[in-house]
């Protein structure tokens, strides 16, 4: 009696997944279950530029960049070589990240690229995922200055960098082949990297630097998924700052939250006064021609008042659409984004070859766009 008591237990409770999998998730084309939905993780690359320049002589420092291949099998990064990395690019679709403010290697190695890149087991067919690590840490750690002055100097000198940074991922964008679509991601601070790289790509300037290849012609495989961007929602308008990061692109994925408590407080660190992206969203009207390239995603419902990446990365709905964006299969493609399981962390984070640590002093006094 009591062997067929668990036996009808183990039952029901396979019972209750399978329901609760095929109501909360999408369904598969080819009426797959979960299971069949479950895909390969991405290949997984590291670019460091923690120990180039942070503002000016970019170009020297664009040759301090590191790059290193995540060795599945013995759990290890290993260096390798700009050239290796452009070689593999033609192969499948790239998803590049670019992480948010605060944070030193470790510590966004910890909260950023290792969910993001069990994550992205949701999405179907080969992948590539590019984690672009930057120097984010507090830069200036005075203790005379009042916490909201260092607060807003940290912020003002970290956007500066996130510019340059910008730079670098232009550059080496620009040496890739488009041939297999390249999508450009990042989260609040992150995002002000990978927007200043599209203005760039896109024939744009900043800081008295110009992308010697930068053109405004579309690039149908040349994409962008922002996620709380902690930036001023008009600058991406034509003629604004950032005017020229929506026209080399072929879709701009963005997500907005209006009750994100750390991006309420963006205007009193705006030069201009602006509504952050991440709170308000991007203006459709106001784009111009770019108009029809704008999709975006209110993230209330998901996350409710936050604006950390984890609450952000356990939305179904949002990780389906970064799959859809960064790694296009066709109308008819299983993606079940929601059958993905838990983010597992749980093993231990590998040490990266030859490459720097600083040490972490994340701001939460006032602002911490992280």
């Amino acid at each position: 009696m009591k062997k067929n008591s668990m036996i009808f237990a183990v039952l029901l409770a396979a019972l209750l997944i399978t329901s609760i999998c095929q109501a909360d998730g999408p369904s598969c084309s080819d009426g797959g279950s979960c299971n069949v939905c479950q895909h390969t993780l991405p290949e997984l690359w590291l670019v460091n530029t923690r120990c180039a320049p942070t503002c000016g002589n970019v170009e020297v420092g664009f040759e301090q960049i590191t790059y290193h291949r995540w060795d599945a099998d013995h759990r290890q990064f290993v260096r390798s070589s700009r050239e290796e990395f452009l070689s593999e690019e033609w192969s499948r679709p790239t998803l590049l990240f670019s992480h948010g403010n605060t944070l030193q290697h470790d510590k966004a190695m910890e909260t950023a690229c290792w969910p993001i890149y069990h994550r992205l087991k949701a999405c179907p067919g080969p992948k590539r995922f590019v984690f672009w690590s930057w120097p984010s840490e507090p830069y200036h750690k005075r203790p005379l200055i009042t916490p909201i002055k260092l607060t807003r100097k940290n912020l003002t000198t970290k956007y500066a960098f996130a510019e340059y940074q910008g730079y670098y991922i232009a550059k080496l964008i620009g040496m890739m082949s488009f041939a297999q679509p390249i999508t450009l991601s990042g989260h609040s601070y992150g995002a002000v990297t990978v927007i200043s790289a599209l203005h760039y790509l896109g024939g744009g300037s900043l800081n008295r630097l110009c992308l010697d290849s930068g053109s405004p012609e579309e690039r149908c495989n040349l994409r962008a998924a922002i996620v709380s961007g902690a930036i001023d929602a008009h600058s991406i308008n034509p003629g604004r700052r950032y005017g020229q990061a929506l026209a080399p692109v072929h879709v701009f994925y963005n997500t907005y939250n209006p009750l994100d408590s750390t991006l309420k407080m963006w205007p009193r660190f705006s030069t201009t006064d602006d509504e952050a992206l991440g709170l308000i969203g991007a203006q459709a009207c106001q784009l111009g021609p770019y108009a029809h390239k704008l999709q975006q995603d209110r993230m209330t419902e998901d996350v409710k008042r936050s604006h950390y990446l984890a609450p952000h990365l356990a939305s179904s709905r949002m990780i389906s659409a970064i799959c859809q964006t960064a790694f296009p299969i066709g109308e008819n493609s299983c993606n079940c984004a929601s059958c993905s399981g838990n983010v597992d962390v749980s093993q231990p984070i590998p040490t990266i070859i030859e490459t720097t640590s600083l040490d972490d002093g994340d701001l939460e006094l006032t602002l911490s766009l992280d």
